[in-house]
């Protein structure tokens, strides 16, 4: 029953987590005032139980053969009965997730008995888990100069390299890791730090050990299976990728791990594939705006317009102002010939976005489109002019596609090398660059352009 108990308040204050800062004025009342009879209830089970622990300390230093004989006393067997009360009080506000609330009984234990480390321990978690990374780090740092016992030592190493993490220094987190496995092999969650630290860091062949061995310890780890298939993407081994991504999903059916498969599907060029879990993600997501954008893109792609629509908008009812999604419906209407709408779109941008080189791109194409080419190629060099080379890269493509449109292929190849220059990976402007080589007879020059540009394999089914 208590068991239960526990699991209920759990996922009453979850709830109450998850809601309270999206709420109206009136569920804020009901939130509020469940949280206060919450914290009652727990106040009053933590009392008895405080009362009930020093009733059974008493009678156990007077007669302490009643303890079993595997039983170890424990280190706060010896602890002032003030110290053992705040200790359980704050074990009680902890496990329930209450961090700021147990803090105060952690330092007070910390004060009245400054050698109890475990005590220690639990005041540095309560200062982690609330942000507060500097006393955190130096509550564990005391305990690992202090402590002879190797579980405590193995965990403050693992919980210091946390704090690295946590603070973007993945370097230091790996030396951490790395005492904390020196100490104790067998900790799963250090073992898959480590790999995600070399992750990273770009070190791909040095992540995939570490994830194996979080593996090893445990078979059930979706997330060691999912950082392995990253992994084996960057060095490009695709059997690898497709093994781990599946054995993953079937392990968890996890939105991220669907989300990567509707990916890997997106960039190979099985679109058909990619729908299929992109309908997923929506499927076990259906607030995530992410999937309802890519399930739209790949069925528009596949000539289904009238259900890319409709799925497009069903993201922006659920994120209005998300900037893929608006970029994406403006393109479609750009691209379905709706002048009008897209004029109406481009002039209720707010202001960030009335800026940004995406959506300058767009505006040039639109210039483009209703053959005021000038206006067009004055939007083109602006983008140019930014200082992001992504940006200036698309700012030289679309000045490219202005003068094509302009007739000028001679002037067009100089701005194609140039896009290509600044994002080497960028196939398009190759293509575009051997177009133009073409229109100008050059079909030698067109040639070596395409040659360039690689084959993708597309799956069928």
């Amino acid at each position: 029953m208590f068991r239960q108990w526990v699991q209920e308040v759990r996922r009453r204050l979850s709830e109450i987590e998850d809601q309270y800062g999206q709420a109206p004025i009136q569920d804020r009342n009901r939130l509020r005032d469940g949280f206060r009879r919450i914290h009652q209830d727990v106040n009053q089970l933590l009392e008895a139980w405080v009362n009930l622990e020093e009733q059974v300390t008493a009678i156990l230093k007077k007669y302490p053969d009643l303890a079993a004989e595997e039983e170890e006393v424990g280190e706060e067997f010896f602890l002032d009965s003030r110290a053992v009360r705040a200790f359980r009080q704050g074990q009680g506000y902890y496990h329930l997730k209450m961090f700021s609330e147990a803090h105060p009984y952690f330092r007070e234990v910390v004060e009245k008995e400054p050698d109890f480390l475990l005590g220690r321990l639990y005041l540095a978690l309560s200062d982690f888990q609330q942000g507060k990374l500097v006393d955190a780090q130096r509550e564990f740092q005391l305990v690992a100069g202090i402590t002879e016992l190797p579980q405590f030592q193995s965990f403050t190493h693992h919980m210091l390299g946390c704090i690295h993490v946590k603070e973007g220094r993945d370097e230091q987190g790996i030396r951490q890791f790395e005492k904390s496995i020196s100490i104790d092999s067998d900790s799963r969650d250090t073992w898959f730090n480590l790999g995600a630290c070399h992750y990273r860091l770009g070190r791909y062949h040095e992540a995939i050990p570490p994830f194996f061995h979080s593996l090893r310890l445990d078979e059930e780890d979706w997330e060691a299976m999912y950082y392995l298939s990253c992994c084996y993407e960057k060095l490009g081994q695709w059997e690898s990728v497709s093994y781990w991504r599946m054995a993953s999903y079937h392990k968890t059916k996890h939105p991220a791990v669907m989300e990567s498969m509707a990916r890997y599907f997106e960039e190979i060029g099985d679109l058909r594939r990619a729908v299929h879990w992109y309908r997923k993600l929506v499927t076990a997501d259906p607030r995530k705006a992410t999937g309802y954008h890519g399930l739209s893109w790949n069925l528009w792609l596949l000539g289904q317009k009238r259900e890319s629509f409709a799925v497009l908008q069903k993201g922006l009812s659920l994120e209005p102002e998300n900037e893929n999604l608006l970029f994406t419906y403006v393109w479609y209407l750009l691209q379905s010939g709706d002048v009008e709408q897209v004029r109406k779109a481009l002039s209720r941008l707010p202001g960030r976005l009335a800026d940004h080189p995406l959506w300058l791109v767009l505006k040039s194409r639109l210039s483009v489109h209703c053959r005021d080419y000038e206006e067009a190629e004055a939007v083109a060099r602006q983008v140019i002019a930014s200082e992001e080379p992504l940006a200036r890269s698309l700012g030289y493509y679309q000045l490219g596609r202005v003068l094509l449109e302009k007739r000028q292929p001679d002037q067009a190849v100089d701005s194609f090398r140039k896009a290509r220059e600044l994002s080497p990976q960028w196939e398009e402007p190759v293509f575009y660059e051997g177009l133009c080589h073409f229109l100008n007879g050059c079909t030698e020059e067109t040639r070596q352009c395409w040659e360039t540009i690689p084959l993708k394999n597309h799956s069928v089914g």
